[in-house]
């Protein structure tokens, strides 16, 4: 069997893990996948580097709404906005013929489109549809991200229209609609044109294996060898929570003076200027914070870490560098937003979900993981075992080729 996998992505980071191990992990090492990608997907260098030629990375030019991307002025962004809302409707036609005929280049006889959310990146939704419009064989519509219907606000009727046929469409070209958790599929409810007929949960899972980084941080950011490092990895996006994290680390310092901070993540021009504005205005002191740039294969980096901080304040579809946590065997301090305590599990077993704009338990629950590593063992002791049971990337990407062979 020759397999498509489609995206469109603009950030390197989770979904790159995701593609990985759905690919690694696939039972049947007679099948062949073929990845399709727009080339401006920061993850490529990570996939071209990971697989070595192993696998057949396609690189398409199809033009992207949000490929507009002018100088970071705010009158030109609420520009940028406005254009990018039209090129939804002008750029269709185009991408759908452009997608089908790429599509058609290739030998497979299934699909696999990944959005990072709903409605999320066009072409993902169009390939699905351009598929059954070759009727070549079977397809996935795999989502990764929540419905994002419910957080626009008040919604034109134009909108209303489109997204209903839109979303009607893609569910009557594909055969399953995989959603990464619960709260994912439980997100599309609202979603006009949504029948859930086709729905179904696999989980994100990850490769058990543990890899060590090639970067050491304490050797790196010239620490002592017994400080303590409080790790977070996400992109420089205001939804990841990073002011969130400054505030608590007013707290834990106070406690903690010797313990550090390191930021790693992905960002577009100016999210990392804006965090690093925030972290300025909200300590004085900032010699113990670090933000790093993107690292590959920085779930490693977790290996290093004592403790491992997701903050998100918005919307999480699932929770990959918990997982990451669980495998390195590292307790979590995590917000409790949408799938994360779905993914983290109960509260003190592998870790604490607090809530969202509560920085000051945030900072307390810190606090007292570090002043307890026999319970710092415990909980990553119980996370590994949550993982082994529930978040192996065999059994993912078994129930993957599972639909695909019905």
């Amino acid at each position: 069997m020759n397999i498509i996998i489609f995206t469109e992505n603009n950030r390197a980071g989770g979904m790159d893990t995701f593609y990985t191990n759905l690919i690694k992990s696939w039972p049947n090492v007679n099948d062949k996948f073929i990845f399709i990608c727009n080339k401006g997907h920061p993850g490529l260098k990570y996939l071209d580097k990971e697989f070595s030629g192993n696998l057949k990375i396609i690189k398409h030019s199809i033009i992207l709404n949000w490929d507009i991307n002018w100088v970071n002025r705010i009158n030109f962004i609420i520009i940028q906005k406005i254009i990018r809302k039209l090129l939804v409707y002008l750029l269709l036609p185009y991408q759908f013929i452009s997608i089908k005929k790429l599509l058609n280049n290739y030998e497979a006889s299934s699909l696999i489109s990944v959005n990072g959310a709903h409605p999320g990146g066009q072409t993902t939704r169009l390939a699905n549809i351009a598929w059954k419009s070759l009727n070549k064989g079977k397809s996935i519509y795999s989502l990764h991200g929540l419905s994002l219907y419910n957080v626009i606000n008040k919604p034109s009727k134009l909108l209303i229209f489109f997204e209903k046929y839109m979303t009607t469409k893609l569910i009557k070209s594909t055969d399953s609609l995989v959603c990464v958790s619960n709260a994912c599929a439980n997100s599309l409810n609202d979603h006009p044109g949504y029948i859930n007929d086709k729905t179904k949960v696999i989980s994100n899972g990850i490769n058990l294996e543990q890899k060590a980084s090639n970067l050491n941080l304490k050797d790196l950011l010239k620490l002592n060898k017994d400080t303590k490092i409080l790790l977070m990895l996400a992109g420089y996006h205001l939804n990841k929570g990073h002011s969130h994290v400054f505030k608590a680390m007013n707290i834990v310092l106070k406690k903690h003076p010797d313990c550090h901070l390191v930021m790693c993540g992905d960002s577009k021009e100016p999210e990392k200027d804006i965090i690093q504005d925030e972290l300025e205005k909200t300590l004085k002191n900032t010699e113990n914070i670090h933000l790093l740039d993107y690292v590959p294969n920085a779930s490693a980096l977790i290996e290093q870490a004592d403790i491992l901080l997701i903050a998100t304040q918005t919307t999480e579809a699932f929770g990959l560098t918990a997982l990451e946590a669980m495998k390195y065997k590292k307790p979590i301090v995590s917000t409790d937003v949408d799938a994360l305590r779905e993914t983290i599990g109960q509260e003190g077993y592998a870790g604490y979900c607090c809530k969202k704009n509560d920085y000051t338990l945030y900072a307390q629950k810190i606090i007292y993981l570090l002043d307890n590593p026999s319970i710092r063992n415990k909980m990553g002791l119980n996370g590994n075992k949550r993982l082994k049971e529930r978040f192996d990337s065999k059994k993912m990407s078994k129930e993957y080729q599972s639909l695909l062979s019905k």
